[in-house]
This record gives structure tokens, sequence and C-alpha cells, in this order.
């Protein structure tokens, strides 16, 4: 099959989030890049042929840690990643089970009190975002090979249009360039310019409104790495020398930190709450240079263990975090919404990454069958409301770290809690994390059986 018999998908890739030309690897990078790999690998007949845009001129490598489970493994090892992430992370793979986090109430001096272990089988497999990337990046397919995946660099996509439903899609980009596809992916982040198009030419777009744009959680993020060695010689007996990742909670506040870089490096990610404000409208850049004295403000009444890893973070930054209204349909026609472009979610339970790579167990069936339309439909009623879901859930998640809720509206951070109340809450924080060891070849053979009784009643 010759390349102009092919279907062309074309993956419309990260916008960035700052003015500076990088590229941006969120949820939705991770999932473009997982998504085009995937495609080449699944592409038995050579169907189709790729074309990757990307609004920024080069594609560097940013970002921090990283949550990776068994599940979403599993999904990378099918498509002939997994190999090369192995030598990054702290144990190697396997389900026994292990712990995610060591759960602590931090807000007392000098020493917190232990929660629980949280526990699921496979345990977590932490990393630097940037040695996915990389992994990734190395996988993805050239030019020439059998599936044609085409990066493009510096193609910032303004608008598409579409003379029918089942019809080739134009692209029209900044530079007054057009281009055309089969398919359209819109993988471009939180502020997906394809999402707000998308939305925009339904019937009833005002019903769509809130859709639009993301909303600020209520929620400061600070975040940093720290070096092992550092952390070594400011507190030698920390636990996180013994790779023991750890949840630090209390009220209206939480850090999770864990080892990345196969354990010679420390991530720290502590988050302030405010619920008056969750799920309104923030002006102002997402992203800010913080200071370590500001951070150590921040969380001065955390145990002293907490204190030693401030001071070992040299260049802290201060995230806004931001999600989206759970949107009920994320993809119509030829053009499809993916990772964050469709559920941006706050990183509570570690999913978002996840949630993207998870979208390439849908796009199984094109393997064999370029059916876009059965596809679609698969995707809006499977995979879109477990985006949704997931996005509920890490929500849930993250009122459970604050301990928010009426029994603990009377309570602020240092003071005592019934610790029948503390260890309650452990335990629906360790409940929330069962997904993270399931199957997914479950959840491929439940999307092929839904694919094959779509096509025989449309037949």
């Amino acid at each position: 099959m010759s390349s102009d018999e092919r279907t062309r998908i074309a993956i419309v890739y990260v916008r960035a989030y700052l003015s500076t030309p990088i590229l941006r690897l969120s949820g939705a990078g991770i999932a473009g890049l997982t998504l085009a790999i995937g495609l080449n690998a699944f592409d038995k007949e050579r169907r189709y042929v790729i074309d990757m845009y990307e609004c920024t001129p080069e594609l560097s490598e940013i970002g921090a840690g990283i949550m990776m489970y068994p599940k979403t493994l599993h999904i990378l090892e099918d498509i002939g990643v997994s190999e090369t992430l192995i030598p990054c992370f702290d144990h190697p793979p396997d389900l026994i089970p292990r712990t995610i986090f060591s759960a602590r109430k931090v807000d007392h001096k000098p020493h917190g009190k232990h929660v629980l272990n949280v526990t699921q089988n496979g345990g977590s497999l932490p990393l630097h975002r940037a040695d996915l990337q990389r992994s990734l990046v190395t996988h993805l397919p050239k030019p020439d090979s059998p599936t044609p995946c085409t990066l493009h660099l510096s193609w910032r996509l303004l608008n598409y249009t579409q003379e029918s439903p089942s019809g080739p899609i134009t692209l029209h980009f900044a530079s007054g360039v057009t281009r055309t596809c089969d398919i359209l992916i819109g993988a471009d982040g939180i502020k997906s310019t394809i999402r707000q198009i998308f939305l925009s030419r339904f019937s009833n777009p005002e019903q769509y409104q809130r859709y639009m744009e993301p909303l600020w959680a209520g929620t400061y993020a600070y975040r940093g790495l720290v070096s092992m060695e550092a952390l070594a010689k400011e507190y030698p007996n920390h636990r996180l020398l013994d790779l023991t990742s750890t949840l630090y909670i209390s009220k209206n506040k939480y850090s999770v930190v864990y080892p990345v870089s196969g354990g010679r490096g420390v991530n720290i990610v502590a988050t302030i709450f405010d619920k008056e404000k969750e799920n309104t409208v923030r002006e102002g850049p997402w992203q800010a240079e913080a200071t370590q004295e500001e951070f150590a403000e921040a969380f001065a009444g955390w145990e002293d263990e907490f204190q030693a890893l401030i001071k070992c973070t040299e260049k802290p930054t201060r995230w806004a975090l931001h999600n989206l209204d759970h949107l009920d349909i994320c993809a119509k026609g030829r053009v499809i919404m993916i990772g964050d472009a469709a559920h941006g979610m706050v990183p509570h339970l570690g999913a978002g990454a996840g949630t993207g790579i998870d979208v390439s167990v849908v796009f199984y069936p094109l393997r064999t069958r370029p059916d876009i339309d059965n596809v679609v439909e698969i995707y809006n009623s499977v995979r879109g409301p477990r985006g949704v879901n997931m996005s509920k859930a890490s929500i849930h998640q993250g009122h459970l770290y604050y301990f928010e809720g009426q029994e603990f509206d009377n309570y602020k951070e240092g003071d005592e809690v019934p610790w029948d109340l503390v260890y309650k809450t452990g335990l629906a924080i360790q409940e929330n994390w069962d997904w993270t060891a399931d199957d997914p070849k479950v959840e491929r053979r439940r999307t092929e059986a839904l694919f094959e009784e779509r096509q025989k009643s449309s037949a």
C-alpha cells in the first residue's frame, strides 16, 4: 500500500504553557508520543501514515518526577518501550506487594506520626519525567519506518476545517500553510486549542462553555529535585535514603516525596489547598520560581525530616494546579482528543500520564481495520467515562490528603486529631490505589469485544 493510499493521522502536539521555546511534556505529551509508537506497533498491515505537529521549535527535556505503575508499564511493554525504562527504576518491576507510600501525619515537631503503608501489588515505579520522554522519543517511528511518522516543529495550529463529517480535515497553521489528514488527534495539553475549536462546532456550544478553559484547583504546588547525596549529609537517617516513598499529610496541605533516576535523586511535590478557591478562574502565569525561604515558611510547622528536604531543594518552583471540568464527549467524526486535552486532572492520584497512555488500548482495533466510526463510539462510551472517573477520583484523593470534610472542620494544621479519624482516612487513601495493578489485557479484550459487537450491529 503506497503512502498516498494510507489513512493519514495527524497528532497535534503539546501547546507550551510558557512563552519560552520548549516542549512541555504533560499527560498530553506522553499520550501523543505513546499513541504514535502504539500505532506503529499495532499497524501490521501498514495502513497508516502519521504526522506530529509541535508548535515549538525544539524538543527539550523538562519536568520532574512521575509515578509509573504495573498497569501502565504493561501497556508500554506491549508497544516495545518498557526495556529502556527498567534501568531508571529503583527496583525491577514485579507484582510483589510493595509500599507505594509510607503515609505520615506530618504537622508535629520534631517528628510526625506514621499512619500506614499504602500497599498494592507491584507498588510504584517512580522515575524522572525526562527519562520517560527520552525513552518514548527513542522509540518514535521515523519517516522511513513501515508506518511512517514525521515530526514537524514550529507548526502552531490555528484552526481546522472539514467540508463533510467523513471527509478529510484541513489543518490551518500560523505560518499560513495548510495540511490535510483523515484523522485528527488532539494531544495539545490542558490548554488545548483543538478542544476549544471542537466544542465551539457543536450545535449547542453554550452548553460546553465551562469545558473550554481549565479551572484553578485552589492549590499551589511547590516542586523540586533533591540530590540523595545532599540529603544524606543534611539528615543521615532520612527514610528516603532507604528509597521509601513518603506521603506527608496535614490539614489543607500534603506532600509526596519519592526517589527518581534510579535512586540518585528525590522528587518533591508539596501542596497547599484553599477550598474556597477550588474551581475558580485564576489570572497570571501558572508557574513561577520560588525561594527556599518561601518554601520553608509555607511548611514551617512540619516535622524535622521534611525541613531537611526543603533545605536540600535548591531551586524550588511554585505551580498553580489546574484541571478541566469533566467533559462527556471527547471524540466526534474524525476528531479525537486524548490525554490532558480531554481529561486534564490534578496530580493527587498520579493518574494523569497513565490515563493518557491507556488510550492506546482503544486504538488497538485499528491495527487490522481502519473503522474510525466504531473507535470513536467506543472511545466516548468506555474510555471517556474512565478519564472522567479518574479525574473525579484524583480530586477526591486530594480531599482525603487535606483532611477535607465535616468531621475535620473544627481542626487546623498542628491540632491533635482523633486517631480513629486519621486512620480511617488512611484506609480510604489506600483503597483508591487499587487500579494500579489492573491487567490492561482485560480492558483490551473488552474493547475488542465491543468493537466486534458494533461491527456486527452495523453490518
